[in-house]
């Protein structure tokens, strides 16, 4: 667990979850329903709402809600608790004559309970919208598993953030580390027996043990999506005795203790064992119709991940937009990572799933016809998810009323032959609509695949210019915070530091700018796998004066820098057109960039400079001096060429036109998919393919994860070397003042004087 202090962006956070208006709520109910929520009741009137919103709109609607009153005292809660069966077909209401307990309210519920699998969540807790659906698909798809929660945030009078779970089952026994909202399989759970009714606290907590000392096991989905409200007391009768829980607590740990001190609790990790090809065939069989509006369009998108990129940030552009125009967005993701813009997608959708967090890569086929049925989509969109392009023979032969649409921004050479293009050309035949962002990218289909013409659109990224405005202000404002020299040149490299970036060559460049004394400083936006060469190169140059290298940064921070940025600086090894570009161009930069891909498309002579791409020698590195020279070192071809540049992408480029392009896009789509015959598809070997890929894909997650792995050990190995190395040094300077001070007049005097004395008999001799 990691406390942190409260915040106003903590805060916000859960204040945007409690105002979260977003609603998959169907008023149908089931007569099995998959999973029993179980609720207990007293005087929990104050939170009841912000609880109540965050069950009754989850994501999977096949549940009953038993909510179980405690025999409660205040006239607002009563009133409440009495208006529930006429709120929700959903919930079933029983009330206790007498107050008996959170245990026996919980057993009393699970025995009537008809659920495959059960919830405990209280009147002060909250849980992400995608929660319960997340946790059943988890279970549905490891049968060797008995309950499952996710990471937890605390809120209200304490904060934090806790990545505890049953990956760490060994030191389950020290704390309470899981609040009630697990979900549990029932047959599991009754197996066990209930909740111990004569414990007043950590009824959970003894339960959970139980269930860990008897060998069942769980597992922790890596995301936060529980939410414990930590306050005084609003479902306790009185005032907690310190003492009395203290003494539970020691009661529960004296009963479970001997099995984890004889070792007999292991930590449980979900590995993959043999690849049982017929997982590919598996099918969840869960009814869970979502409210379905006619006059919504429903989209589920594969993306790669939701981190910094240019290809990301078109895809929240695309659902920021499309989201005003009544369209609703599911999304998957097919590639672990933090997600660090997940939030911003979040605030747009919350049907947001990352796949390798909860489902192993042969069931994310499952998982997509799931989801096509749950939420009735329309159209398919691929946008940088490789495996997805695999399920599409299937999906076409399963789902005839789905359009599919790929989105490619560039190619690739040193990935899979080119990347992207590839497999989009040779998978064309499924698609009814291939969208790439530049005519430098149609043509090269064209040489690929020359059958895709008919399918081909071209949508550029585009730019929002009046949100990207140049700002005096901020200008100022983080020149000073970076102790930039008002009179110095700024070039900004807002970029991945990955070989695609060029990163090193970079530094080759800055290193001949600086030989010429020219005032520059450069500004760097990036993280990623060539960070430590890169920071070694600037040492190696002593440029670290001149660089300032900073992670990447929140979209909305890169107004600023933008704004103190005077020369964009781009010299990649290959794009589709640069994002960046049109950002830097809508802030009155000019553009030094590789002349690669299409970025000759929206970068004319007049508002930047393209430089033919090489090896990155010093040839290269002189076709940027020419360009990059005059540009410094004359502030007015630089307002000249930058004002220009913004003209361009005004008058050519907006955002708007983007969003309206796609929607035409998908609209055109559906009617090429309704009225063109469906392509043959011999399944066996549609299967088969599909095996291939799955199994490749693993093998590539596991390639990146022993190359993380080995990174790591270098780095160690790295910093050990450095800590030898400057052990020999330290043992050498003191051997050498040791040498110098036995060579020392005061020395030789010194050992005399010693011989003298012991000569006289006034110090006892050593031999």
């Amino acid at each position: 667990m990691s406390l942190v202090q409260p915040s106003e962006k903590f805060n916000t956070f859960i204040n945007k979850l409690k105002q979260r208006e977003y609603n998959f709520y169907n008023s149908s109910t089931s007569t099995s329903p998959v999973v029993s929520i179980i609720s207990f009741f007293f005087n929990a009137h104050i939170c009841f709402e912000e609880t109540y919103k965050s069950v009754i709109d989850q994501s999977f609607q096949n549940f009953e809600w038993i909510i179980v009153d405690d025999c409660s005292t205040e006239p607002a809660a009563i009133s409440i608790f009495d208006s529930l069966p006429h709120r929700s077909l959903k919930i079933k209401t029983i009330y206790h004559q007498e107050s008996k307990g959170l245990a026996a309210a919980r057993n009393k519920a699970v025995a009537q309970a008809v659920g495959k699998y059960l919830i405990f969540l209280d009147f002060d807790n909250l849980v992400d919208l995608t929660y319960i659906e997340k946790c059943v698909l988890l279970l549905e798809t490891h049968p060797e598993l008995s309950f499952v929660n996710s990471y937890q945030i605390g809120f209200h009078d304490e904060e934090y953030y806790s990545n505890e779970g049953f990956t760490r089952s060994t030191q389950f026994i020290q704390q309470e580390w899981l609040a009630s909202m697990l979900l549990y399989r029932k047959a599991d759970f009754d197996a066990l027996g209930g909740f111990d009714e004569g414990l007043k606290f950590y009824e959970d907590w003894e339960r959970w043990l139980r269930a860990i000392t008897s060998d069942q096991k769980g597992w922790t989905i890596p995301e936060y999506l529980c939410y414990y409200r930590n306050h005084s007391s609003i479902l306790e009768k009185s005032g907690t005795s310190i003492i009395e829980k203290q003494h539970t607590a020691k009661l529960i740990q004296s009963q479970y203790k001997n099995s984890f001190l004889q070792d007999n609790i292991l930590n449980y990790l979900l590995k993959r064992s043999y690849f049982d090809t017929n997982k590919i065939k598996f099918n969840f069989l869960l009814q869970n119709q979502l409210p379905c509006n006619q006059n919504s369009k429903k989209i589920l998108c594969f993306f790669f991940w939701l981190e910094v990129d240019g290809a990301n940030k078109f895809n929240l552009d695309l659902v920021t937009l499309l989201t005003k125009q009544n369209y609703k967005f599911t999304i998957a993701t097919t590639v672990g990572s933090n997600h660090p813009w997940h939030k911003h997608f979040d605030a747009l959708t919350p049907d947001i799933f990352h796949l390798p967090n909860f489902l192993r890569e042969h069931h994310w086929l499952a998982f997509t016809k799931y989801i096509i049925e749950s939420r009735q989509i329309d159209t398919v969109l691929i946008a940088n998810s490789y495996i997805a392009y695999y399920f599409l023979p299937l999906l076409r032969a399963e789902f005839p009323h789905v359009a599919f649409v790929d989105f490619v921004h560039t190619d690739d050479p040193g990935w899979r032959g080119i990347g992207f293009p590839r497999i989009s050309c040779q998978l064309s035949k499924f698609l009814d609509c291939q969208v790439v962002t530049s005519k430098y990218l149609a043509k090269y289909y064209q040489t690929i695949n020359p059958n895709t013409q008919d399918k081909l659109r071209i949508c550029c990224t585009n730019v929002d210019s009046n949100k990207w405005q140049f700002n005096l202000k901020e200008r100022k404002r983080l020149r000073r915070k970076l102790e930039i020299p008002e009179d110095a040149v700024v070039c900004l490299f807002p970029a991945r530091l990955e070989f695609q970036k060029r990163p090193l060559f970079l530094v080759d460049i800055v290193k001949e700018l600086v030989n010429q004394s020219l005032p520059i400083q450069v500004v760097v936006l990036g993280n990623g796998s060539l960070l430590s060469q890169f920071q070694e190169r600037i040492k190696q140059f002593n440029l670290d004066s001149v660089f300032h290298v900073l992670p990447p940064v929140e979209p909305e921070e890169m107004l600023s820098f933008y704004s103190a940025a005077d020369i964009l600086l781009l010299p990649t090894e290959y794009e589709g057109i640069a994002v960046a570009i049109y950002e830097a161009m809508a802030m009155q930069l000019p553009i030094v960039a590789s002349d690669v891909g299409g970025q000759r498309e929206l970068v004319t002579p007049e508002t930047g400079f393209l430089v033919p791409k090489a090896k990155g020698g010093i040839e290269e590195v002189q076709e940027y001096l020419k360009v990059l020279t005059p540009l410094i070192q004359d502030a007015g071809l630089r307002h000249k060429v930058g004002s220009l540049a913004r003209q361009r992408v005004v008058e050519l480029f907006p955002l708007q036109a983007m969003a309206e392009q796609m929607s035409a896009i998908f609209a055109e789509a559906l009617e090429i998919h309704k009225n063109n015959p469906q392509p043959v598809i011999d399944s066996a070997m549609a299967e088969e393919m599909l095996v291939l890929a799955v199994e490749y894909l693993h093998l590539e997650q596991e390639q990146g994860r022993l190359f993380w792995e080995n990174r790591e050990l270098w780095e160690q190995k790295k910093s050990l070397e450095q800590e030898k190395n400057t052990s020999v040094l330290e043992s050498k300077q003191l051997a050498q003042r040791i040498q110098a001070m036995e060579s020392s007049k005061f020395w030789k005097f010194r050992k005399q004087w010693f011989i003298i004395k012991r000569t006289l008999g006034l110090t006892k001799n050593p031999h």
